[in-house]
């Protein structure tokens, strides 16, 4: 029996799409070390798109480990000129920015390298994602129930706010949205000789230049206006809006 597995996708509005991914490994998915992917998170599954082929659902159910990290550190020196002539070399390390994403699911593994954010700033990126994933966890929402019953034990409540509490527990983490959501893998994706569609692009957030005060994306590395750095080194940081 061949299971074909079909996703209405709608993108979470809060969180970005990350391109370019290089796959450092897959098992049990079609992708091939070093092809080049993008990420992107839905309400009910990842989605893989790899160039000329239709794009690869991760569905949530499916994810049974999602993690992102960067054991990788980068060492730089420099050399000054002391009193009397000597000279001292004094080194810095720290994690260098790439990020491996790592998803272990139902079929198998895929390993990805993401050079957009650190993996902190990446990590609470895709909170959103993090937080509709462990709505399918039953483990998790077990325990998180069992928590609501000693609460309620606790409190005294009626069995009617305790299920209304319990309920809380599924809330969508993105309200339904008014327009159709977009199907894969006909639609959604940019395919190869155009742009995405706007409906597939994820709201941006913005900040404000502490150098410029221009309004910029949020997790940018660098202004486009005034060209202020505000990597890990930089002194520097957008200001939320």
């Amino acid at each position: 029996m061949t299971l074909s597995m079909h996703f209405d996708f709608t993108p979470l509005s809060r969180t970005p799409v990350l391109e370019p991914c290089i796959v450092a490994n897959a098992a049990g998915y079609d992708l091939f070390t070093n092809e080049t992917v993008t990420l992107a998170f839905g309400t009910k599954c990842v989605m893989v798109k790899a160039k000329n082929r239709d794009p690869i659902p991760l569905p949530y159910f499916e994810l049974a480990e999602l993690t992102i990290e960067n054991r990788e550190v980068a060492t730089t020196g420099e050399t000054t000129q002391g009193l009397a002539g000597r000279e001292h070399i004094s080194a810095t390390t720290q994690p260098t920015l790439q990020s491996f994403i790592s998803f272990v699911t139902h079929l198998g593994e895929l390993h990805l390298f993401y050079r957009g954010m650190p993996p902190t700033v990446l990590r609470m990126a895709l909170a959103e994602a993090f937080a509709v994933w462990r709505q399918h966890q039953p483990e998790w929402l077990e325990k998180r129930r069992k928590v609501v019953d000693a609460y309620a034990d606790s409190e005294g409540l009626d069995a009617q706010t305790r299920d209304a509490l319990k309920a809380r527990l599924l809330t969508p983490i993105v309200p339904p949205a008014s327009a159709a959501p977009l199907s894969f893998p006909s639609a959604g994706f940019p395919t190869d000789d155009m742009p995405a569609p706007d409906t597939f692009a994820p709201a941006t957030r913005l900040g404000v230049c502490p150098s410029c005060n221009a309004e910029i994306p949020y997790f940018s590395e660098e202004c486009p206006q005034c060209r202020a750095l505000f990597g890990p080194d930089s002194a520097w940081q957008v200001r939320p809006l």
